[in-house]
């Protein structure tokens, strides 16, 4: 896998998660693939949430799942999808580049439904509903990297690697359930 054009392959995975938003942070489904980019990765994500867990009416993703093509077929399938189509400026400066910055042209959005989306999220619902994404999903992914202390995966292939995020998610998650046992106990 390789993170764009210009950089090398190497061998690495793209785990996904698809996390409870209404207050239990519960992991209800995870894979593991290894493509690099995330956009047809938001429908077999939903996919694998379980029939007995409940189908999600409402999804929060980030802009790197916008592929308009699943959208509009999750719209039709009854969710109710929140994704900016493109990334808030702010965020795509280096961290620590010190040369001048560069002007850079807005993205113009020319796909209807894309266009549909974008107008959708300027709405203040939206923007209050999308908020959730941000106290949601990262701090999963801060409590298995930083408390948990995965950071990278031991095992190689796309098998062993698909247990090994199955078992790291199963860990999350009945640590979450003790300590949602916790607050309900006092």
């Amino acid at each position: 896998m390789r993170k764009n054009r210009r950089a090398e392959y190497r061998q690495a995975y793209n785990a996904q998660a698809v996390v409870d938003a209404d207050g239990s942070q519960l992991i209800l489904a995870q894979r593991v693939t290894n493509c690099a980019n995330d956009a047809n990765q938001l429908e077999p994500a939903l996919q694998g949430v379980e029939a007995t867990v409940g189908k999600p009416s409402v999804v929060l993703a980030d802009c790197g799942y916008v592929n308009a093509e699943a959208m509009e077929r999750l719209e039709r399938n009854g969710y109710d999808l929140y994704l900016p189509v493109t990334a808030e400026s702010g965020n795509s400066e280096r961290r620590y580049d010190f040369r001048p910055p560069r002007e850079k042209k807005a993205r113009v959005i020319t796909d209807p439904r894309l266009v549909a989306m974008q107008t959708k999220m300027r709405g203040e619902e939206a923007r209050r509903r999308y908020a959730k994404r941000k106290q949601t999903v990262e701090p999963v992914f801060g409590v298995i990297k930083s408390v948990m202390g995965f950071r990278s995966f031991r095992l190689r292939g796309l098998a062993r690697v698909s247990l090994e995020w199955t078992l790291t998610t199963l860990a999350y998650n009945v640590k979450r359930l003790y300590a949602l046992r916790s607050m309900a106990a006092s």
